[in-house]
């Protein structure tokens, strides 16, 4: 049986093919027509780049899928849009425009509904799943836990902003809702865009900036945040404005407490600034300017005390959970899930033994999650799988590979074996060179686990540097990942938790170590890591390895290959392409050699 998953319509578009309950491919949108975070319905209704490319990995047609499953339901939706407006909307001006708004994005969703209808042309049966149930089945599916506790934390999304349930067997429920605006993730989101980021986009950056700061306001976001006696998070509202009478969605009491430093004149600036970044144009120029700013203590007070604060109350609310459930595992899910020291904090505090998240906790991920809980909870098929690996984007061989390099009149080496490539690269990257790794089947998701890769070398101070500044064109204090072969990885680091795999916690390297790995290392020794599987990394592991025999450190850092504002690399000319726009000194493509 094969189920098409289709997800992300305003955020993120992705597809998934799902054959007999296992995930044959998946893939985001974004990565294929190369314009990040593209929605459903700004890409013609569905998300056809990648439902092609899906289709053609298993060798079918659309005829031979049973079922499309998609992760919305229009008429919910238009239905808490309505109440959240009768609620905070329509006492003032423009309530018009909001419901306008709303009934338009109703219907592009029942459009692309009937798109699906003709696309599928009678073949299939489309399939509406619920977006949390879409989010909680990502998750358990893919943990291999026989019964887990499930919380999703979204943002606004399908205007539920917090699920919690249970995950049984082949089963899941979720019998606890919370509406938006009482979100976390939105709270969040909005934080992120006051310091000048992009909401919705770029929560990432607020995460790692709080590792630099202090917890002034943690005090001012324990009123703003509280928790119920239920163990409910809830919002204090009177520090926003949803009334859409103004486009500043900050109340005055919220800058009278906060402070107006980063008030709309420094946000236009720095989102003028980061747009201007984007669009290429003076890119040193802007990222100083932006760096400054961001660097005051004001703003990395601000979010250390928002991360704070979010990590308190989701231990809150989890330690509520678990007495409730009675369970030893928790799966999260939504787009918080996709903060990394929330994770760490929940492995080590939250009093579940297991704690596992979703490697594409966001909208992209709902397209293996609808058809997942189609397979497994509508139809009731099969016993779900633990996911090992997340290698399910396209593939290029040597002969799609060649033609490229030709065309463009390349010098390149091709390497007459893998060990002589691995033997190659790890002397560049032993030398201090930054090479471009690409390898088999690209990643599904928004982490580069060695398919799709950057790697330097972790023992030079500068890498870091050259990464974040000269590459990346990015805030130097943004760390990177360091991948480290599975077996080798506690010589160096402590309590590395098993979703490490997927890069979705962080850990801290053993103080012993520190000096050895320089780059690989911030905030007083925390660190990204990534630990890499012999079975599903077999040339990435090898890489590694040999470049601990090499050096004494089996480690190297990674991060993701693409330029400063673009989606990760998906072809080989989109890797060339990269390479020559970029420092990278060399590019690695299958046995392929470049080098500048």
């Amino acid at each position: 049986m094969y189920i098409l998953g289709i997800s992300g319509h305003k955020r993120n578009a992705a597809a998934a093919l799902i054959k007999d309950g296992t995930p044959v491919s998946a893939f985001e949108e974004e990565k294929l027509v190369r314009n990040k975070s593209i929605g459903v319905a700004q890409c013609g209704g569905l998300p056809y780049e990648s439902i092609s490319y899906c289709l053609s990995q298993a060798g079918i047609g659309i005829e031979d899928v049973d079922y499309v499953a998609c992760d919305f339901k229009p008429r919910r939706l238009l239905i808490r849009q309505k109440k959240f407006s009768r609620n905070f909307v329509e006492p003032f001006p423009g309530a018009e425009d909001y419901n306008a708004a709303s009934l338009n994005e109703y219907h592009d969703r029942m459009n692309t509904l009937q798109l699906i209808k003709r696309l599928i042309s009678g073949h299939s049966k489309k399939v509406t799943v619920d977006h949390q149930l879409a989010h909680a089945a990502g998750t358990f599916y893919h943990s291999g836990f026989d019964r887990a506790a499930i919380l999703i934390l979204s943002g606004k999304g399908d205007y539920i902003s917090l699920s919690v349930g249970v995950g049984e067997g082949n089963k899941v429920n979720l019998h606890t809702r919370i509406e938006f605006p009482q979100s976390l993730g939105w709270i969040y989101s909005q934080m992120t865009e006051y310091l000048g980021y992009q909401p919705e986009c770029d929560e990432h950056k607020t995460q790692w900036l709080s590792t630099t700061g202090e917890p002034e306001f943690l005090g001012a976001f324990e009123d703003l945040i509280q928790i119920d006696k239920k163990g409910m998070p809830r919002i204090d509202l009177s520090y926003f404005d949803l009334s859409f009478q103004r486009t500043d969605v900050f109340s005055e009491k919220f800058y009278q407490i906060f402070g107006d430093r980063l008030r709309r004149k420094n946000q236009r600036f720095v989102n003028g600034m980061m747009k201007f970044q984007r669009n290429g144009e003076s890119a040193a120029f802007t990222d100083r300017q932006v760096s400054n700013l961001l660097h005051q203590s004001y703003c990395r007070n601000l979010a250390h005390s928002l991360q704070q604060r979010l990590e308190q109350i989701v231990l809150a609310h989890v330690e509520k959970i678990r007495q409730k459930e009675r369970t030893d595992s928790l799966c999260l899910g939504g787009g918080v899930a996709c903060n990394n020291l929330l994770i760490s904090r929940l492995e080590r505090e939250s009093g579940f033994q297991h704690v596992f998240a979703s490697p594409a906790a966001g909208n992209s991920g709902n397209s293996l999650g609808a058809g997942l809980f189609l397979y497994h909870n509508q139809l009731g098929r099969g016993k779900p799988e633990s996911l090992k690996h997340v290698f399910l984007g396209p593939e290029y061989m040597d002969m799609e590979v060649k033609p490229i390099f030709d065309n463009c009149k390349l010098k390149y080496r091709y390497l007459a074996t893998e060990e002589k490539l691995t033997e190659d690269v790890v002397k560049l990257i032993s030398e201090g060179a930054i090479v471009a790794w690409f390898q088999g089947r690209a990643e599904f998701g928004s982490r580069s686990l060695g398919g799709r890769s950057i790697l330097a070398n972790p023992m030079l101070e500068y890498s870091k540097e050259n990464l974040n500044l000269y590459l990346k064109h990015q805030e130097s204090w943004r760390p990177f990942a360091v991948s480290i072969p599975e077996d080798q990885a506690l010589s160096f680091f402590e309590n590395c938790s098993p979703i490490s795999r997927f890069l979705l916690t962080v850990s801290r390297v053993r103080n012993d170590k520190r000096h050895l790995i320089p780059s690989a290392w911030f905030s007083n020794g925390m660190a990204r890591v990534h630990l890499v599987n012999q079975k599903t990394s077999p040339l990435y592991w090898r890489l590694l390895t040999r470049f601990g025999e090499k050096t004494g450190i089996p480690i190297l850092v990674n991060t993701s290959f693409n330029l400063f504002g673009e989606p990760i690399v998906c072809t080989p000319r989109d890797a060339v392409r990269s390479f020559y726009c970029s420092g990278i000194d060399a590019l690695v493509i299958n046995r392929f050699l470049i080098e500048k």
